[in-house]
């Protein structure tokens, strides 16, 4: 076989070789394969399984089971990815001690990819390339088609995974927005920002961000607005109000002149929020006591 295997779960759960399509149509081996590919190179207990299958209220024959919807995924693969049956348990989905391992060493596999490519992003940003880690994280992004495995019934094992997942995407999301706003595209932020904020409307850092963004791009009326239906879902919701930090950011940006505002922003919040140095000599603000 000369093309590779394409693997997917950052979206719908996806198994194919070219137009041939190998993913299970039957749900408990649907949530089988999802679990073995976000936990691909890694052995999987025969335990885990379980759990994922049934929670805490397994059937009695559950490892043979188990061992039958393994089958069935080892024979599905055979049948639509042009490859012998022995190979696929000796090449891809693998039988280990008490487990199971889906190799994906010779698959592209996106979950794999996009982690890769933030990790680079990361390192690049780092050594202070942001462009290339802009380019990196927007890369990575891009392999997203959706929720991840949106189209799979999920127990507790496969939950925590997706979960783990959604806060990676959400960390490396902040790191780009960081990265575009350390470059000065503030303007070019500004969309992003209101997607994300809209996702993630308690999400106070995100919500700092925009109000940064759209501050320096000559938008102060809009931060502000942001800034007070943060204030007023948090006490809403949680009876709180936002941290002292972004009330500061608040402060500054409705008491500041035009002029001002923007080497207040820089002085006084650039470097907490992006990771911007100011000036040699002007320090960032204090907490008040």
């Amino acid at each position: 076989m000369t093309q590779q295997i394409y693997a997917r779960v950052l979206g719908p759960l996806t198994l194919a070789l070219q137009n041939r399509n190998a993913t299970p149509t039957a749900q408990k081996q649907r949530q089988l394969l999802a679990l073995l590919l976000v936990r691909h190179s890694t052995v999987v207990p025969v335990s885990a399984m379980i759990e994922e299958l049934w929670n805490e209220d397994p059937p009695r024959s559950a490892v043979t089971v188990v061992q039958t919807y393994v089958l069935g995924i080892r024979k599905r693969m055979a049948e639509f990815l042009d490859v012998e049956h022995g190979e696929v348990a000796d090449r891809y989905l693998r039988t280990w001690s008490k487990g199971y391992l889906f190799d994906a060493r010779d698959c592209v596999l996106d979950v794999r990819d996009y982690q890769v490519m933030a990790e680079a992003a990361r390192c690049a940003a780092s050594v202070g390339d942001d462009r290339r880690a802009v380019e990196l994280y927007t890369a990575s992004e891009a392999l997203w088609t959706g929720p991840p495995l949106l189209d799979v019934e999920a127990g507790s094992p496969l939950t925590a995974e997706l979960t783990h997942l959604e806060q990676l995407r959400l960390v490396n999301q902040e790191r780009r927005i960081e990265a575009l706003l350390r470059l000065g595209g503030h303007r070019e932020a500004c969309p992003d920002l209101a997607r994300l904020t809209a996702e993630q409307p308690l999400h106070e850092r995100m919500q700092a961000y925009y109000m940064y963004a759209l501050c320096r791009s000559g938008q102060r009326y809009r931060a502000l607005e942001v800034y007070h239906n943060l204030a007023e879902l948090m006490q809403l919701e949680l009876g709180l109000d936002p941290c002292w930090r972004i009330r500061q950011l608040h402060l500054d940006i409705l008491n500041a002149s035009d002029e001002s505002v923007a080497d207040i922003l820089e002085t006084r919040h650039a470097g907490y929020l992006i990771g911007w140095n100011a000036p040699s000599g002007i320090g960032s603000f204090a907490r008040p006591a």
